[in-house]
Formats: C-alpha cells, structure tokens, sequence
C-alpha cells in the first residue's frame, strides 16, 4: 500500500492505494483495488483577491446594467449617437444584451474592449 496526498479543486485528501501485482494490464473495473480516501485535510486557504477598482461614473456615462462579457462595440470615440442607437453589446448566461445610447451626443469616451468582463454598474462608454 502507498500513502498519497492528493488535491482536487483546492481541497487535500490524504488517501491509500494498494498496487496489484501480475495479471493482465487490461482489467476489469470490478476487479481494480478500490481507493480510501481519509477525510479532507485540513488546507490554508489564500485570501481571495480584491476586485480591481471600478471607475467613478461621471455625468454622461453609460453603465452596464448587468455583469456580463463585452462582445460588440457599435461606437467610436467622436461617433455622433441618438438615443437609443446601440453602444455596446454584453453576453451574460448566453444571452446578448445590448446597451443603447440613452440621450443624443457625442460618444467622448469608450471605457471597455470586446471581450472585456464587465460589472454592473461599470462605465462602458461615455456619452457629452
């Protein structure tokens, strides 16, 4: 038998495996030593890693109404926009959502590229 620690998604498990001797490499799973594992062990967890910093929204920006993933940018900075021309397309969970412009303008700013993460609440573009 061997003595083995093992980790599995962050969590360690101490377990025993007993090695078969002779026979056919090629067995059946009935016939395979089963392996014991111990209870978990007990790990050190790292503390998680602060989220970068939002931007602060100033006036005219638009912000994402939901957490997703940038799949289109339909603007560029000095594109003049009427309300409710697109912005900015978000996929979250499979679905695509676009992001219009709320008010006439001039796109002055574009806070994110394609295949940015995105918070809800995050700039995504900004609008004077």
């Amino acid at each position: 038998m061997e003595h083995l620690r093992i980790t599995v998604e962050g969590r360690v498990y101490d377990v025993i495996v007993e090695k078969q001797t002779g026979g056919d490499s090629r067995e059946s799973a009935s016939s395979i030593p089963a392996v014991r594992a111990a209870a978990p062990a007990a790990v050190a967890k790292a503390p998680a890693p602060a989220p970068a910093p939002k931007a602060a929204a100033v006036a005219g920006d638009v912000l994402s109404p939901l957490a997703g993933i940038v799949q289109a940018i339909a603007v560029e900075v000095g594109t003049a926009v009427s309300e409710g021309d697109p912005g900015v397309t978000l996929e979250a969970m499979k679905m695509y959502t676009p992001i219009n412009a709320p008010s006439n303008g001039t796109v002055s700013a574009i806070h994110v590229k394609v295949g940015d993460a995105v918070e809800e609440g995050q700039p995504l573009f900004t609008i004077s």
